[in-house]
């Protein structure tokens, strides 16, 4: 089946590079409102039989967005909330690096386990297992249906590790992104 995701609109965290998390619940700014806009025009000639949003205002926004202009009914779910970063909700991704000695892309396991620990972040297994236990219920429910998905980055980039076996390093705001699962 084929499931098809969208990162939400810009929100002000976004241009400041912070890190928002599950933690963070920033609304659409301006710029990300009207990105959810075009994105609902651009998608317009799609068809899909159920949708599905995170609960954060900057997903849960760019949801209605969509929903108005293709005439879906949203179904929020919290699996698709954006992977918790703990106490590092809200710094910039410098003051990261800066906190823990290194770029926190490139953490080893041993080091990654210290940084889990102070700060709170979830587990990457808690992040995969949620995905999974989503998209499975998703195709026992709804196969044989077009699924569309308003989701966040972090979630997208794991999508493409899991589903495509592929790193992406971004996933720009209300790209979407078509996975067969």
């Amino acid at each position: 089946m084929k499931i098809f995701m969208v990162r939400h609109g810009e929100t002000d965290w976004n241009v400041a590079k912070r890190i928002q998390g599950q933690e963070a619940d920033e609304p659409l700014n301006a710029t990300g409102r009207k990105q959810a806009e075009e994105r609902a025009e651009a998608m317009s000639g799609m068809t899909f039989d159920v949708m599905f949003s995170s609960p954060l205002k900057r997903a849960s926004e760019t949801a209605e967005i969509i929903a108005e202009r293709l005439n879906l009914q949203i179904l929020y779910r919290d699996e698709l909330k954006e992977r918790s970063f703990g106490l590092l909700s809200g710094k910039t991704f410098e003051e990261v690096n800066a906190s823990i000695g290194t770029d926190w892309n490139q953490l080893t396991s041993e080091k990654d386990a210290e940084y889990l620990r102070l700060y709170k972040r979830e587990p990457t297994e808690d992040f995969k297992r949620r995905l999974l236990a989503f998209t499975e219920e998703v195709k026992r429910d709804h196969a044989d249906k077009q699924v569309l998905v308003i989701a966040h980055g972090g979630l997208i980039r794991l999508a493409h590790l899991l589903f495509r076996e592929t790193h992406v390093a971004h996933i720009e705001n209300v790209a979407i992104e078509e996975f067969e699962i």
